[in-house]
């Protein structure tokens, strides 16, 4: 069953529960008067959820979801990636659909799907498609219990994260200080680990097991993102039902930065050192010794986990209300059947010993 044959839930009727996270040197009281002065915003109930503390961010989005079940109203969040995930796994949960008001520093998930950039164009939009009945499904990710919109990664990702939140802190927020710590984060030793992985390259597909030794496992799920950095499986992901795997072997700091700008310039899929493909589902785990938990990266936030890391598809997709079918910025790099050519898995990687440099994929 495709995401678009899954039966939608209930229309929202009632008022709007916007979801405010907290971010660091965030002006909220700037930000909600922002909002409240969008004229289209007026004939409607808004409840306000913004939480005490940053952490505080996925109990409160449950709290709006639960509170919009009671009363027929649409749960919104007015953030990042990272706010969208919360809010996503709050509403898929409690069965509702939810709105976006794009706020983030990358916004991967906002443009995949067409939505406005600006605050006050997205909330004009949002109206719209409230007033048109307007919603679409989307396709959502998960890894062992945690959803993901964007993408999810084990390695060197998480500490790149790391690294680009204590940049924003110093510097602020912004996509310049963003690229700027990935890049710096790259060019630091990465010795790299040897994975045990295990997928599907599709539903009906024989389960296949391989090694590889690699600084980053990402796993995408955002076309846009994809195709950004130059990988055919972007159209896959698009058409439903796969997601793409992009490992990253070990390499010393020339071949890194010959890594950083292929993927600056949308040439991923020529490097050397990246493995890619798309599969349905995968389960990954440390091929030697194996740590009780490892770092695991999903839409900008990071949290510890027990292996082994299963990474599948939702069941249920996510129904988003916005306008129209969603649309991306730019045309598809290839043609779907070209992409599956271009998805035969690789002979595994052979372990090399010897110390090395590493990198990973740059989020721009």
């Amino acid at each position: 069953m495709t995401v678009s044959e899954t039966a939608a839930p209930a229309f929202p009727r009632g008022p709007l529960h916007l979801v405010i996270p907290l971010r660091p040197g965030a002006d909220l009281d700037l930000l909600r008067a922002k909002l409240e002065g969008v004229l289209a915003l007026h004939p409607r109930d808004v409840v306000w959820h913004v939480p005490r503390e940053r952490s505080g961010i996925v109990q409160l989005a449950h709290d709006a979801a639960a509170a919009a079940r009671r009363d027929g109203g649409l749960v919104v969040a007015a953030g990042g990636d990272g706010t969208i995930n919360a809010v996503a796994a709050a509403v898929l949960a409690a069965g509702l659909p939810m709105g976006v008001v794009p706020m983030g520093t990358f916004n991967y998930f906002a443009r995949e799907q067409g939505l406005a950039l600006d605050a006050e164009a997205a909330v004009q939009d949002l109206m719209r498609a409230l007033e048109a009945g307007d919603m679409h499904p989307v396709q959502v990710g998960y890894v062992n219990r945690r959803l993901f919109i964007v993408n999810a990664s084990v390695g060197l990702y998480p500490k790149l994260l790391a690294e680009r939140e204590r940049a924003s802190r110093r510097f602020g927020r912004s996509r310049l200080v963003a690229v700027a710590a990935a890049v710096w984060s790259m060019f630091r030793p990465a010795w790299g680990r040897r994975w045990r992985v295990v997928m599907k390259m599709h539903e009906n597909a024989q389960v296949r097991q391989e090694e590889h030794r690699v600084t980053t496992l990402f796993v995408g799920n955002n076309p846009l993102q994809l195709d950004r950095i130059g990988l055919p499986q972007a159209d896959l992901v698009a058409h439903g039902s796969r997601l793409a795997v992009v490992m990253l072997q070990p390499q010393g700091r020339w071949a890194v930065a010959r890594t950083v700008w292929n993927a600056a310039t949308g040439q991923l899929d020529k490097d050397s050192a990246v493995i890619s493909m798309a599969c349905s589902e995968l389960s990954v785990e440390p091929a030697s010794w194996r740590p009780p938990r490892v770092k695991v990266a999903f839409d900008g936030e990071r949290e510890w986990m027990a292996p082994p890391l299963h990474f599948r598809l939702a069941e249920r997709p996510l129904w988003l209300v916005a306008p129209g079918a969603p649309l991306r910025d730019g045309p598809p790099r290839t043609d779907p059947a070209a992409a599956e050519t271009a998805t035969a898995p690789p002979a595994p990687v052979p372990v090399d010993p010897s110390p090395a440099g590493g990198g990973g994929l740059l989020p721009a």
